[in-house]
């Protein structure tokens, strides 16, 4: 949760409840990931973020993220797969994680499972 209220102080007057907000925050979430990955918004591949390993860590997996707002994160790894996401990216194929996080402003926080982000995560 840190992450996403820094993002959101970030945001200024934008709304926190969309998938940009979303992608904003787990863009921050990775800002140390910058020594091992390139991180790429939405590129040929279409999903919403990409991170491709740099040259010297190559042996770490391509991560292809796909952000969902008032979905599920099931359905965005459905999509991943329906639109061959990995498809687009050859050189890495039997390394790459498909995520799929979606976020959910109605869940009430009465109920037991509360949060508003979920998030499933499948080797390609």
């Amino acid at each position: 949760m840190r992450v996403y209220y820094k993002t959101r102080r970030k945001l200024g007057n934008k709304t926190c409840h969309d998938e940009a907000a979303l992608s904003y925050a787990i863009q921050d979430a990775y800002y140390a990931a910058q020594k091992y990955y390139t991180i790429l918004p939405e590129v040929d591949t279409r999903a919403d973020v990409v991170f491709i390993p740099t040259p010297q860590y190559f042996d770490k997996p391509v991560l292809l993220v796909e952000l969902k707002h008032d979905k599920t994160a099931a359905g965005a790894i459905t999509q991943i797969k329906r639109q061959d996401y990995p498809e687009r990216l050859d050189q890495c194929k039997g390394n790459i994680l498909m995520t799929g996080i979606n976020y959910d402003k109605d869940i009430p926080n009465n109920n037991p499972e509360f949060k508003h982000q979920t998030c499933r995560i499948e080797k390609a």
